[in-house]
């Protein structure tokens, strides 16, 4: 199933007030796996040994784990401190971490045991977070429009760029992925996906997500689903998505 933005309200924005278009991406639905139990979504990510490890919010509920696709349930599941709301994660060359979001705590742990190592103060929300390997830093999202650079290490910030959206701000930017120097990044409260240059700190692509939940959900769980939420690289152009408290995992690609 091919679902593609048309564009039109980029097009008469264009128009009407000068503002430089961004293209509409292409996403093309491959395979949908059931959640058992929907769960609170903040992060998504594949391990260097292929197994997808979710990240869960809300306060006293927080939890990550291995995502089994058969299933559609959570294996090797750890709490989180309860006073902890978690949110997004990454893994690095040698750790997994996962933030908080009020707490503004990103907890660094051993990337196969999950076991905490340590606990890293960030000056704003923790949002999303994604590995830049071609430079080796974090990037980090605060729900603005400014993507921050952490040291994979030590989490001390390297600096920041806010993004543009064409002239206007990219804002609530939520979880990210980094592939090939670019950052895929869902919108809190909208559907859709942005690629991102980073170094040029602008939008370059848009993915609509409408289309895919219209057609993958009825009308009562559209209801009851919140914001999409999680983004994990696959392949090429392949990725998981899925939201917070969706009944689904998708498997899609975006071009």
């Amino acid at each position: 199933m091919k679902l593609k933005q048309s564009g039109l309200i980029a097009v008469l924005a264009c128009l009407i007030w000068g503002l430089p278009q961004v293209s509409a991406g292409e996403l093309t639905l491959l395979d949908k796996y059931p959640i058992k139990d929907p769960l609170f979504v903040q992060g998504l990510e594949l391990s260097p040994e292929r197994e997808l490890i979710l990240g869960t919010g809300l306060e006293g509920e927080s939890k990550l784990g291995v995502f089994n696709l058969e299933t559609g349930e959570l294996d090797r599941s750890q709490d989180l401190p309860n006073n902890y709301f978690g949110e997004g994660l990454t893994f690095t060359p040698h750790a997994l971490w996962q933030m908080t979001w009020k707490e503004k705590k990103v907890l660094k742990r051993d990337p196969k045991t999950f076991e905490i190592l340590g606990e890293y103060d960030m000056n704003t929300e923790g949002w999303g977070l994604c590995y830049d390997k071609e430079q080796n830093v974090l990037w980090r999202s605060d729900g603005t429009s400014t993507l921050y650079k952490h040291d994979p290490e030590t989490f001390e910030l390297l600096g920041q760029v806010k993004i543009m959206n064409g002239k206007l701000t990219a804002s609530n930017l939520n979880e990210l992925e980094w592939v090939d120097g670019h950052i895929y990044a869902n919108r809190y409260y909208r559907e859709e996906i942005l690629k991102i240059d980073p170094e040029k700190g602008e939008v370059v692509d848009k993915y609509d997500l409408k289309p895919l939940l219209e057609e993958t959900l009825t009308a009562e769980e559209i209801a009851q689903i919140d914001t999409p939420n999680g983004i994990a690289h696959i392949q090429d152009k392949e990725f998981y998505i899925t939201g917070k408290l969706f009944p689904y995992l998708y498997r899609v690609t975006l071009d």
